[in-house]
């Protein structure tokens, strides 16, 4: 583990970092392997294969990808966690989405980022487990 940041207003700076592993890195389909717990107060980072910027790991179709992960503790009534994706979706009117799902074991999380402009996407929940298995599939 160390010391990273990610893209200003996409969950945390200065998260700790814990390591996946994936064998699908740049298709457009694929599953990570690891352990992000939701770490300290400041969240947790991952890294896929040695990086934190995850923008040749997680691809989509037309330019879709991914560029940082975070998961941190959420402060709200009936949700206590949060996983924040900083990524863009396929690029041209009708060209689908990347979706992401984020396992743990409690529950199977999901979220689609459609805009073809870098931003921040977000999926809060009850759940504070570990997140043991990221996937993504493009449309």
């Amino acid at each position: 583990m160390s010391s990273n940041t990610n893209p200003t207003g996409c969950g945390s700076i200065n998260t700790q970092v814990y390591e996946f592993t994936t064998s699908d890195a740049g298709k457009t389909s694929g599953t990570a392997y690891g352990k992000l717990p939701l770490g300290d107060p400041n969240g947790s980072q991952v890294s896929i294969n040695g990086t934190t910027d995850l923008s040749q790991i997680i691809v989509g179709n037309n330019g879709a990808c991914v560029m940082s992960i975070v998961y941190q503790y959420f402060d709200g009534i009936a949700r206590k966690s949060a996983i924040y994706v900083f990524g863009q979706g396929p690029k041209g009117m009708g060209s689908g989405s990347l979706h992401m799902s984020f396992v743990t074991s409690q529950d199977t999380h999901t979220l689609s980022l459609t805009s073809s402009t870098p931003s921040c996407h977000d999926d809060k929940f009850e759940d504070m487990n570990a997140i043991t298995q990221i996937t993504w599939k493009s449309d």
